[in-house]
């Protein structure tokens, strides 16, 4: 309907807080102004955060985001980081989850669906052994070849800068374009065995924050953070379900690109460049 739909994390405290939940807003005139917010998820529910969105051939938008559906209120992390020994930030663990739109995002599926997320070395080291998983996401949703793929920063533990390890996975869904029941998506996590994105060799323990993008050959970019104090990247020319040796971000003269743990995104622009 030519509305530009965004979403995103909001609380009345810090980044975190109880109460963070995620809104959705619309803009009739191009980001000038902002209809008023509507609630994705409520803002006395437990903590529902990071969200990106996908439209489907149909014209449906999806939303995925974190949800911490079980209500969990502390975790085990590091001492002395947490002198007790427990993290009390509840916004990056939990179950990824969805809800759709068929009205261009003026209203929501009063249903959640949850998207399973297979088992990673780096879930089965955590202090529950996988079965509470540690992840967020703020990398964007794609289509590639049919399929529906969204990004998720797995995270091994919590301590000095709150997560001690992370590393990248694609949640796969040969359906999503096409298929209308939710309860019939189907959802595989790529790369394939049990090891997702990493640093380069010799790197840290956070690859995080991955970015996609499709590439004119149809390989896979993917671009992310670290604290090693560059970016890094890797390619993959099958899909997501392997991804060539990680590399640091350089310059065209070889030069390495100096970068903090920050946002490192990149976009394939409609004149068919891109933008890093």
């Amino acid at each position: 309907d030519g509305a530009w739909l965004a979403v995103l994390p909001t609380g009345k405290g810090v980044e975190g807080a109880g109460g963070q939940h995620v809104i959705s807003t619309r803009s009739l005139d191009r980001g000038k102004t902002w209809e008023k917010p509507i609630d994705v998820e409520p803002a006395d529910g437990p903590e529902a955060s990071y969200a990106v969105l996908l439209k489907v051939p149909s014209g449906r938008v999806y939303v995925f985001y974190n949800h911490n559906t079980d209500n969990i209120r502390q975790v085990i992390g590091d001492k002395p980081v947490y002198k007790d020994g427990f993290n009390r930030r509840m916004d990056s663990l939990g179950h990824f989850v969805f809800k759709y739109s068929d009205d261009h995002g003026r209203s929501w599926s009063q249903k959640r669906y949850e998207i399973p997320q297979r088992d990673f070395e780096i879930d089965r080291k955590n202090p529950y052994g996988g079965k509470l998983k540690f992840f967020w996401n703020v990398g964007r949703a794609f289509a590639y070849k049919g399929a529906g793929y969204v990004p998720l920063h797995k995270v091994g533990g919590y301590g000095e800068g709150f997560f001690t390890s992370s590393e990248g996975v694609l949640l796969r869904s040969a359906n999503l374009l096409t298929e209308r029941d939710p309860d019939k998506i189907t959802w595989e996590t790529l790369p394939d065995g049990d090891i997702g994105i990493r640093t380069p060799p010799g790197g840290g323990p956070i690859a995080e924050e991955q970015s996609f993008s499709v590439m004119s050959d149809g390989s896979l970019f993917c671009v992310f953070r670290t604290i090693d104090g560059h970016a890094a990247f890797t390619y993959s020319r099958d899909g997501g379900r392997s991804w060539d040796p990680s590399q640091y971000m350089r310059f065209a003269d070889g030069r390495l690109m100096k970068h903090p743990r920050a946002a490192t995104f990149a976009w394939r622009c409609e004149n068919g460049k891109y933008l890093y």
